[in-house]
Parts: C-alpha cells; structure tokens; sequence
C-alpha cells in the first residue's frame, strides 16, 4: 500500500460480544476515540439476550425485540451497526455453524481490529464468544474455509477487553488507553440498555433501585464505571508512566486496557499510536 493509500483508508474495528451491551459498554472508550478519528464502527451480538430478565414472562421473542432496538440505538450513537444474531441467549455454542457464520460476517466487513472478551469468563456465552473469534482468526485467511466469501490477506488485530477473573491468568494490560473525555459517552450507550441497566441487572440484590428515579439510576451507574475507570488507571499506574512521562501521566484518571490475543495480526506501532495517544 503506497503512503497516499494509507493516508485515504478507511480503518474499520469490530467490537464482538455475547449479548447486546457488551460490546459497547466493554469497550466504549476505544470505540469512541475510533470513531472520531475517523474509524467504521461495527458492533455484534452473537446472542439475542432473550433470558436477561426475572419475569419470564417478558423473556423470549418480547425480550429479544427490545434488546435489539436498544443495541441499534447504542450503533446509532457510534455512527455504525449493532447487528444481534438470532441465537438464543444462554445456549451459544461453539459449533462449527457458528463458526463459519463468523468467518463469513467477518470477512464481509474486514475490520482492522477486533476487540472481544477474554476466553476465561463465568457466562459459557461469554467464553464460546471468545472461542469462536479465536476458532475463526487463522481460517480468515484460508481461502478454502467457506469459499464463498473472499478471505482476507491478513488476520485482524484481535484486543481482548480487560476483566476481573483471575483464573487461568489475570487480564494483561498490554494496550492502555485513556479515556478521561470519553466517561459520559460511555455511560451514554449504557444508558441506550435499559432492560439490561435498569432492570435486569438488579435482579435479585438491589430490586428496590428499580423504584428510583431514572436520573438517580443514572447516577448510580456512572459512579460504578467512574470507579471501575480509575480502578484500572491504579493498576497500570507504572506503564502509564513509562508511555507518557510521570508529568503527562498525571493528569490521566481514567483508562480501559486491553489484552493483546497472540492468534491475530501483531500489534503495529502504528495502531498502538492511534489506540494509546
């Protein structure tokens, strides 16, 4: 690719998730800094988190619809789609179907970067996400896996967004970015969720915050992802130190970090700029 081709690129990052709202609120600083430097922003759901709901009554076909008008209003606010797959939440498998699925929807959009969740997760949803998006990464390339649709010349990047777990290994702050201009932003696509916010995710030890008033719920969640933010800014405080100086460093307070997956395309130095600056 000749320097004026580079120049006049269009970059495109995938954001990957189990359920609608995990692959924007997970990754939601990164996908808005993408977007306004000029990145294609697409969002997928490989569930239809049709079962995230105490009333199941309201589960199913019902729940389903809802959750997927709010993932298109989140896609709206990123400038892009947020595409929800027709699998039944809670019964996501790994199967070869899948599989192909993926390589094929991948292939048709070509991102530069993909980010997901990491294989070791509590929700079998969440680790069979990540599966496939490992199970798909090298077969992009082949050309005889799913011959209808052209392979890609490359692998993606593949980023991993961080989390708790600890087992088999704590998540790996390989790609540190900050996003002190991006909190309320982020909380804005949370808020896009309510049947995942605001309700479900109550259920069953705060049931009496679904009496409060929105404004106060709203709250509520910006101080949960406020202190998660500086929680991980704590914990590459020496790296962020390292990468920008002790002075530029300190006037960072809130950061997302990112694993680096070793089954997509290395890491250029170029993308770590765009992602990290």
């Amino acid at each position: 690719m000749t320097y004026e081709q580079e120049q006049s690129k269009t970059y495109r990052v995938l954001s990957i998730g189990a359920h609608p709202d995990d692959a924007d609120t997970s990754a939601g600083g990164l996908l808005w800094k993408l977007k306004e430097k000029g990145w294609e922003v697409r969002l997928l759901s490989l569930t239809d988190g049709s079962a995230g709901m105490y009333d199941v009554h309201r589960c199913g076909a019902q729940l389903a619809a809802i959750r997927t008008e709010e993932a298109a209003r989140s896609g709206a606010l990123l400038g892009g789609r947020y595409d929800v797959w027709d699998i039944s939440d809670a019964r996501l498998t790994a199967s070869i179907e899948n599989r192909e699925r993926l390589i094929r929807y991948i292939r048709e959009f070509r991102p530069d970067l993909i980010v997901t969740n990491r294989p070791g997760d509590y929700h079998p949803d969440h680790r069979n996400t990540a599966l496939l998006v490992a199970d798909a990464s090298y077969l992009l390339t082949v050309p005889a896996v799913c011959a209808d649709t052209k392979a890609m010349e490359t692998m993606p990047v593949i980023l991993y967004w961080s989390d708790s777990f600890q087992r088999p290994y704590p998540c790996q702050p390989d790609v540190i970015v900050p996003i002190d201009d991006y909190e309320e932003k982020i909380l804005q696509l949370a808020c896009c969720h309510e049947s995942q916010y605001f309700d479900w995710l109550l259920w069953p030890d705060r049931m009496d915050h679904r009496d409060w008033p929105r404004e106060k719920q709203i709250d509520e969640l910006r101080t949960r992802y406020r202190a998660s933010a500086r929680k991980h800014r704590s914990k590459v405080a020496k790296q962020l130190e390292e990468h920008l100086g002790e002075l530029q460093a300190a006037k960072v307070e809130a950061v997302e970090y990112y694993e680096i997956c070793e089954f997509g395309e290395p890491l250029s130095d170029e993308l770590r700029r765009i992602l990290e600056e």
